[in-house]
């Protein structure tokens, strides 16, 4: 099953499985290495049990919809990319509340699980959120699939396109920006390159949340170069996710100091 579930990700996201296997391969360990969990991360972001009850409480309706639309939610439900999962979105729910967020720029969108649940939270004060999204250009029938999760999209903005061709502008226009989600394409050039834009267009306090970081080697790299407090998370999937090393993924929330700069 795992063989098989690694071969479906090689064909539908090569440059993604490509980073992945190659430092599988050559260092068996390095995520463990490299990436040491905070089990205590949800007490470090201020998490409460409101936020837990909230975002459980919202879920069923969320899977409902994709369900009523015949989609599976949960890992390998776009082709073979994961929507978000409850781990994330909780920690992403809470980061809206505590920072008191308005203005929110994500890449990667999918079914929209993430985008509805970021909705939902910011509604409770206004605010506005702006999706970057690149449909699978060779599979037009999945196009419709994009957002599938949202309903009410009165403060919502969705971009069509890579991040390449819509972030810098973005950012430059909506800047300084609360929170920036990266959940786009895994590859360390555009984790990078995203990172270290979204960086400059966040508010002193605002947080850069990055799902899947254990894919490669990049959320760790860019967190050298900053002066920030880092958080490394289990993910919590709905299901197992046979392609990670522990069958989860891990995600990571870099947040961002009062005064802040790259360091020397």
């Amino acid at each position: 099953m795992e063989s098989w579930a690694f071969l479906r990700w090689a064909i539908h996201d090569p440059m993604g499985s490509r980073h992945y296997f190659i430092d599988r391969w050559k260092h068996r360990d390095w995520h463990i290495r490299m990436y040491p969990v905070d089990h205590d991360w949800r007490m470090r972001i201020g998490s409460t049990d409101d936020d837990r009850k909230q975002t459980e409480q919202l879920w069923p309706s969320v899977l409902r919809r994709l369900e009523e639309q015949g989609l599976r939610p949960g890992p390998e439900s776009y082709f073979f990319w994961n929507d978000g999962d409850p781990a994330f979105i909780q920690a992403i729910w809470c980061l809206v509340r505590r920072l008191q967020a308005t203005k929110v720029v994500e890449t990667g969108v999918a079914h929209g699980v993430t985008s509805r649940f970021i909705l939902e939270a910011l509604g409770m004060r206004g605010g506005h959120l702006w999706s970057i999204d690149l449909p699978p250009p060779g599979s037009p029938e999945k196009h419709h699939e994009i957002g599938a999760a949202v309903i009410d999209r009165t403060n919502w903005t969705l971009l069509l396109g890579s991040s390449r061709q819509h972030l810098p502008h973005l950012l430059k226009e909506v800047g300084p920006i609360d929170i920036f989600i990266h959940d786009s394409e895994h590859s360390s050039t555009n984790m990078l390159f995203e990172m270290r834009l979204a960086w400059e267009a966040l508010r002193p306090g605002g947080a850069l949340i990055v799902d899947d970081i254990d894919l490669n080697w990049a959320f760790g790299e860019f967190s050298k170069q900053i002066k920030c407090e880092k958080l490394v998370a289990e993910a919590e999937p709905i299901r197992p996710d046979l392609r990670r090393f522990n069958q989860k993924g891990l995600f990571g929330v870099l947040l961002k100091p009062q005064s802040s700069a790259m360091k020397p």
